[in-house]
């Protein structure tokens, strides 16, 4: 892009123009018609949606724009002190002249080596009457606007929170054996049309940060395995049974293509989103020597007494304990260490 010394080029009867480093890209071909010297005229929204300064007063919505050279024959060269300037004339009623010579472009090339856009000229509207055409921009390279236009569409681009798998899924889990928890890899992609060029956007999972109810929040580059793909499980410490909730929360990266995904280049910046939680009921079983089986059959022949405790019927009340929605299983577990009967129906 140039840089203008003092003020936009609009504003100006003498400037400096410089050069600054912008970001390549092939954007396509994404510019429209081509007329001698100028593109089509536009409406404020065609110009905005190709990187024209538009204002966002009311009045904008009636004036006129047009990309047109700054023709060599308007320029001249000249010196104040060590710096070299041009001057050249920066407006026209009621029409923009065609070149007779080469246009005149500061800019040579971008830096991906395509061609620099030229400036927007706009024709402001009062009262119905259109002023006369004065410049508005510098030359710009169509991959700096490109990739303005892919970086707003980014920041607003919808994200579908990370699913994830909790082995085992019955929704329990021994302490010491712990959980094992698999994030789903699947990028995120919208298509959208950008200065009127098909792009399609893509989010990339990043980094996945675990929180639990228990206190414990762990962040890793890897989305986990399945166990039968060596996943390592997270482990509890041996505490009281309990329930514990289990948050994701991911970070993207963006990632654009204009070609079809024949490559793919960076989008500025990163986006979080945090999934469903999912609860665990955690259990802390103890071995004892029991003379019955689960069925109620006693070594001494003697029916065993009401239910048998098992590992998820810790109490042998008859209920496995995981089976307690959410709501309910506070009550649920003081009742019980009250030494009293939870009479509840509802269950999972």
């Amino acid at each position: 892009m140039v840089a203008l010394a003092g003020g936009t080029l609009g504003a100006l009867g003498t400037v400096m123009l410089f050069l600054v480093a912008v970001v390549t890209g092939d954007p396509g071909d994404i510019w429209g018609t081509t007329h001698g010297d100028s593109t089509e005229v536009h409406s404020p929204s065609e110009a905005a949606s190709q990187g024209a300064p538009v204002s966002s007063a009311a009045s904008a919505g009636s004036d006129r724009w047009q990309r047109h050279a700054i023709c060599s024959e308007w320029v001249t060269f000249i010196r104040v002190g060590e710096v070299g300037v041009s001057e050249f004339t920066k407006s026209w009623s009621p029409s923009i002249p065609d070149c007779t010579g080469a246009p005149f472009r500061p800019l040579a090339a971008c830096p991906d080596g395509t061609t620099p856009l030229e400036p927007w000229w706009v024709s402001r509207e009062d009262s119905g009457v259109y002023g006369p055409w004065e410049i508005a921009s510098s030359q710009q390279c169509a991959s700096d606007l490109l990739l303005t236009q892919v970086e707003q569409a980014w920041e607003t681009m919808p994200i579908a929170p990370n699913t994830y798998q909790v082995q085992p899924s019955a929704g329990f889990a021994i302490a010491e054996l712990g959980v094992n928890l698999v994030a789903d890899t699947h990028p995120r992609t919208v298509a959208v049309t950008l200065m009127g060029a098909p792009v399609t956007i893509r989010a990339v999972a990043t980094q996945y940060t675990w929180t639990n109810t228990d206190g414990t929040t762990w962040t890793s580059t890897a989305p986990g395995k399945s166990y039968d793909q060596g996943g390592q499980p997270f482990a509890f410490p041996r505490t009281a049974e309990h329930r514990t909730t289990f948050t994701l929360t991911t970070t993207w990266r963006g990632e654009f293509t204009t070609n079809g995904g024949v490559t793919w280049r960076d989008a500025p910046g990163t986006a979080t989103t945090t999934s469903a939680s999912t609860t665990v009921h955690v259990y802390n079983p103890h071995t004892h020597l029991v003379d019955c089986d689960l069925n109620g059959n006693c070594v001494d022949g003697s029916p065993g007494g009401g239910n048998q405790k098992t590992i998820l019927d810790p109490d042998g009340d008859g209920i496995d304990n995981y089976r307690i929605p959410d709501n309910q299983i506070a009550d649920y577990l003081a009742t019980r260490d009250a030494g009293h009967t939870w009479t509840h129906t509802e269950r999972k």
